[in-house]
């Protein structure tokens, strides 16, 4: 759910401000990770650093595994 908000808040700029406000209500996600090192980021705070370095709307060219 968190990613799929990120997606969309990152990639279609018509939808940043819905997703932000969204996330907003959501709050923060937690995550039961079992021990691992995953990380969950904050929505806000990514969509927000997406839209400062003025790259809303522009997809990754490569996918990394």
């Amino acid at each position: 759910m968190n990613g799929f908000i990120i997606a969309v808040g990152s990639f279609v700029p018509s939808l940043t401000d819905d997703a932000i406000n969204v996330s907003k209500k959501i709050g923060a996600v937690k995550v039961n990770k079992d021990g691992t090192a995953c990380k969950v980021p904050d929505a806000i705070v990514y969509i927000k650093k997406v839209k400062d370095k003025g790259a809303l709307g522009r997809k990754k060219k490569m996918a990394r595994c």
